[in-house]
């Protein structure tokens, strides 16, 4: 953390409300693209992260200085997601949009289509994962973390994260090719 992002967190823990604008202007996107990636629904996402920034505002003095502040923002909008997964799952609210589509070319602007479809698929596809397998899959393969940093923000074992991770990956190919999308 810079010293002017660590000047302006130090400025909100003592209330300074401008100051916790800024960091709510500094984090908002990364919070929101977080929660878009394990919800794959702008709505809920939104909420989520207006319900991080609302917890952020309400126990920001327990924060820890000395730990990275991206990680523990991490750690709240896991937690609002995958409570919100978890209740879904329960009530089988959970369900998969089985629209089947396709698309061939050569170009890279049709290449770039189909990847784009692909990875919305791989997103359906995800939804009927179960949460704590959805939660790891999205941090790891759509936001791109470490096993050990995500092992961090669900306090679990990097062992349970790569078990967890196996399985939605190996969820995720059984489904695909059910439906044809790969052989």
């Amino acid at each position: 953390m810079s010293n002017e992002n660590k000047a302006v967190l130090q400025k909100a823990l003592s209330g300074d409300l401008d100051a916790f604008r800024d960091i709510v202007q500094t984090h908002q996107q990364f919070v929101y693209q977080a929660a878009f990636h394990l919800l794959a629904n702008k709505e809920d996402a939104r909420d989520a992260t207006q319900e991080c920034f609302v917890r952020v505002w309400k126990n920001l003095h327990a924060f820890d200085t000395t730990k990275k502040f991206t990680t523990w923002l991490y750690k709240i909008i896991v937690n609002l997601c995958y409570d919100d997964l978890r209740r879904a799952y329960k009530r089988r609210k959970v369900a998969f949009d089985g629209k089947e589509f396709s698309i061939a070319g050569d170009s890279d602007v049709e290449k770039e289509t189909i990847n784009s479809d692909l990875a919305q698929k791989i997103r359906l596809i995800s939804k009927g994962l179960k949460p704590r397998q959805r939660i790891i899959f999205a941090l790891r393969d759509l936001q791109e973390l470490e096993l050990q940093e995500i092992a961090g923000i669900l306090n679990i074992s990097v062992g349970a994260v790569k078990s967890n991770l196996f399985y939605a990956r190996k969820n995720i190919r059984k489904k695909m090719h059910e439906m044809g999308y790969i052989s």
